[in-house]
């Protein structure tokens, strides 16, 4: 059966001191699957510090498990980086039923006041697919 695909964008804000080395949840899982067709991050006047990359990554069972990871040094002021130009990589990707996406920085935490906004473009594969901020 024929359906029409339908395209949801989710934005996230960060900010710089929340970010550990350990991940945690940026999408809540969700229902049925979705084709992860880009990220865009953009940072505020003042950007990331502390870290050494910072690591976007899916938990599916499938396929590979990082999305996106780009220096946090690229993610200073007024920065805009996506998947095609992340300093590392760069992967579209299927986000399966009930899995997420989680953020976290390599080597250290995030430090300082800067924030980064994220953006998730999704694209439904199955005609019940959901996703919630």
């Amino acid at each position: 059966m024929a359906f029409p695909l339908k395209q949801k964008t989710l934005k996230y804000t960060i900010t710089s001191s929340d970010i550990t080395t350990s991940a945690q949840d940026l999408i809540i899982p969700v229902i049925d699957e979705f084709i992860v067709k880009d990220v865009i991050i953009k940072s505020d006047a003042t950007g990331l510090a502390g870290g050494t990359n910072f690591v976007l990554s899916v938990d599916n069972a499938k396929g590979g498990l990082t999305l996106l990871e780009t220096a946090v040094s690229g993610l200073g002021a007024n920065a805009t980086i996506d998947l095609a130009n992340a300093s590392v990589s760069g992967l579209q990707t299927v986000l399966e039923s009930g899995k997420k996406i989680t953020f976290a920085n390599t080597v250290a935490v995030g430090t300082g006041a800067g924030t980064i906004d994220v953006y998730i473009v999704l694209e439904q594969v199955t005609s019940g697919a959901v996703a919630t901020q």
